[in-house]
Parts: structure tokens; C-alpha cells; sequence
């Protein structure tokens, strides 16, 4: 063994570098009191940090396991899932003891891990030693002893970042309810006008956007529009970022060209004073649901582009109570009573444009058979498709229907 033995582990820890909360400081002094290469992890098998070389006359054993976690910063979905499949996960994640793990053949060399816990029991991560030779007493001791150094780490790093993110919420809503306070914000935050609201969200309802996904939005606006301000609110994340509708989506794109994972961004309109932010959150709210509804993934929408379906949705409250006089309510009726076909030729007729060939063709019928239906739904039922002002209430109801029933499904 490399690092201390014995009486003298308890010193050695007092010994070590805790001035600050670097965990890469911290994984190389963990690397000294083992004598092994460490990782720190996560629960889900993010890397939060990992030990440098120890010197060289103390070579650190790698193996591609090892070399390609940390290059990725995550264990790689291959050695996770052969993990995963010894029951090494659940061993760590139920075990006070240190846990071994040797998979001849996997590529792996031996790996002694120890689960690192809060003073409630909660698993907060793990640290990872290369043993290739095997786990000696020593080692097994030291790797008891540190757990508690590496959890008070990490706890002191979780209140700091939660501290932090509580900040960055409330500076988010206050962006997002728009008014004085918001335009204070903005000009705190320096952020410029005009600006654009974006929501990430994942591809379908109530399924929160993963903390790494989030995690990674952030970063990348961070890196490529300092300005913005980003946060995840609820299932989804905020941001408002500087510059015009076109930009944030562009920049919008970007993330979602490296990313992983169905997910979807909508976009909101471009508002000159940071006072009306409230207005393009609302609207990339509305393109996210046109998103779900549409059975979109991996897509970024404007509000132009799902302009049809937005207005759609923000209509619903304004037929309350007037559906009963709508030509939508008159052709489904009668289609039930009369075992008629009038609501699909009229949507046929509508889809395209007044042209009755084409709308014949799309229903495989003879146009005069169209015409007949055209007619009779006029003459029995007063939906008159040659007048404007029916064919724009028919159309709405239609819309406004189909994002309804997209919405229940």
C-alpha cells in the first residue's frame, strides 16, 4: 500500500487538503491515502471529479473503463450496464461496507467502492478505487475512513449550489411575471432588450426534463449567451435570453443538435421592454404543448411556426358556451343520426381550399358526389361551406377541437 496504514489514517485525513471545496484536490489526496487512481461519483454515475497522477515512481493503473468514464465524465452505457447486471449498484447502494468487484474479460480491472452518505442515510454518491491486484486491508480501512471526508464535501457543495439555485429561480420568475420588477431584474442581471423567452421541456407531459439535461441547457447558455438567465421551474426549464426570436433560436438548436434524450424547445416571441417577458413565456409554453400534441421530438418551434395551433389553443375558453351553435356541432350530429358522411367532406373541402377535384380525389368519390354532400349539408343542415364567415367557424372549431383531443390523449 501507498498512503498510510494503521493509527495513522485518522492523522492523515486531518492532514489533507480541505481548505476549499475542490473535489479534484480532494480525489488526489484520496488517491495518496489509498494508493490507487479514485473517481468520486454521483448516484447516477456522473464523474464529479477524479485523481490526477500520483507521482512516478506511484504509477496509477487505467483501463478503459476507467479512461473512457472520465474522458465522457460519465460511465459509459456498456460497463454501466455489465454493472448494473452483477448487481454491483444495488450491493453499493444498500452496503456500510466497502464493496468489491472484479469482471474478468469486461476490459475492467478490480474496483473496491465505497457508498458515500449524508447523516440521514441518504446515498449522496460513491468513490471508485483501481485495485488491480486486488483490495488489500489497508486500503479497505482507508476507504471507511474517507467516506465520511468526501459526504461532508459533497453536502457542503449541494447547499452552496441549492443556495445558488434557489437564487437563480427566484430571479427566473421574477423575469417571467413581466411588469417593473422584471425590467428591475433584467437590468441587475444585465440583460439586454429585445430579449426571447425559451422553454426545454421533455417530449411529454408531466415528465420532468432530467436534472443532467437541465444541468447542460444552463451551461450552454451560459457559454453562448452569458446574459441569459435559465432555471428550472417545476418539469421545465426557463430562460430569457438577449436578442431577437430568431437568435434564441438558433441558440436553441444548437443544444438540441449535441443533446440527448426526447426533448423539446419552444420558443416565444421577441418583446422589446423586459416588462412583457410574461407574454413570450406564455407563448413558448403554448408551442411546447403544440410540440406534445403534435408527437414532436428533438425539435425546436417558434410561436410563428405554431401559430395555427397556439391561436387554437388560446381560443378554447372563448367557445365556452356558444359550441352548440357551431357548424362543427350540426355536421356531427347529423353524420350520427343519418349514418351521413358530411363532416368529412366538409374537412376534405376545407384541407383543400374550396377545391372540390381534389377534395373528391382525397375521398376517392366522384366530384358530383361531393357536390351532392355539399349540398345536402347546406339544404338539411344550414352549413353552408360557400359562405366565409361558416368555413372560419368550422375551421376553428376543427382546430381547436383536434388540440383538445391531442391534449386528453
Amino acid at each position: 500500500m501507498i498512503g498510510p496504514d494503521g493509527p495513522e489514517i485518522t492523522a492523515y485525513i486531518a492532514r489533507m487538503d480541505l481548505r476549499d471545496d475542490d473535489l479534484t484536490s480532494l480525489a488526489n489526496s484520496l488517491a495518496e491515502l489509498v494508493g490507487a487512481p479514485i473517481t468520486i461519483e454521483d448516484p447516477d454515475s456522473s464523474v464529479l471529479a477524479y485523481s490526477q497522477s500520483v507521482g512516478a515512481e506511484r504509477s496509477q493503473a487505467v483501463d478503459d473503463a476507467r479512461i473512457t468514464t472520465i474522458l465522457g465524465r460519465q460511465v459509459p452505457p456498456h460497463y454501466r450496464a455489465l454493472l448494473d447486471d452483477a448487481g454491483v449498484f444495488m450491493e453499493v447502494a444498500r452496503s456500510r461496507d466497502v464493496v468489491t468487484v472484479d469482471l474478468p474479460g469486461s476490459g475492467m480491472t478490480q474496483r473496491a467502492i465505497v457508498a458515500v452518505r449524508d447523516e440521514a442515510g441518504a446515498l449522496l454518491g460513491s468513490v471508485w478505487a483501481a485495485v488491480p491486484e486486488g483490495i488489500t486491508a489497508e486500503q479497505r480501512q482507508s476507504m471507511r475512513d474517507l467516506a465520511p471526508v468526501v459526504a461532508d464535501r459533497l453536502v457542503r457543495l449541494r447547499e452552496r449550489a441549492d443556495s445558488t439555485r434557489r437564487q437563480t429561480v427566484e430571479v427566473v420568475e421574477a423575469l417571467l411575471s413581466g411588469g417593473d420588477e422584471a425590467v428591475r431584474v433584467a437590468q441587475a442581471q444585465g440583460l439586454r432588450t429585445p430579449c426571447t423567452a425559451l422553454v426545454l421541456a421533455s417530449d411529454r407531459a408531466r415528465r420532468p426534463v432530467p436534472a443532467s439535461r437541465a444541468g447542460a441547457f444552463v451551461l450552454h447558455l451560459a457559454a453562448v449567451a452569458p446574459s441569459a438567465a435559465a432555471a428550472q421551474v417545476d418539469d421545465v426549464v426557463y430562460a430569457v435570453v438577449a436578442g431577437p426570436e430568431t437568435a434564441a433560436a438558433r441558440v436553441a438548436r444548437d443544444f438540441l443538435a449535441r443533446s440527448r434524450g426526447p426533448l423539446v424547445i419552444g420558443v416565444g416571441r421577441q418583446v422589446e421592454s423586459a416588462a412583457a417577458i410574461d407574454l413570450s413565456a406564455r407563448d413558448a409554453d403554448a408551442v411546447v404543448r403544440v410540440l406534445r400534441r403534435r408527437g414532436r421530438t428533438g425539435v425546436v418551434e417558434t410561436v410563428r411556426g405554431a401559430l395555427a395551433d397556439v391561436v387554437a389553443l388560446r381560443s378554447a375558453d372563448a367557445w365556452a358556451g356558444y359550441e352548440e351553435f357551431s357548424p362543427l356541432t350540426a355536421l356531427v350530429r347529423f353524420d350520427e343520426e343519418q349514418n351521413a358522411e358530411l363532416l368529412p367532406t366538409a374537412r376534405a373541402y376545407l384541407a383543400h381550399g374550396g377545391d372540390v377535384g381534389a377534395a373528391a380525389a382525397s375521398l376517392h368519390v366522384h366530384p358530383n358526389t361531393l357536390r351532392n354532400r355539399l349540398r345536402r349539408a347546406s339544404q338539411a343542415v344550414g352549413v353552408d361551406l360557400d359562405d366565409p364567415d361558416t368555413r372560419l367557424l368550422l375551421a376553428l372549431h376543427l382546430k381547436m377541437a383536434e388540440v383538445a383531443d391531442a391534449d386528453e390523449g
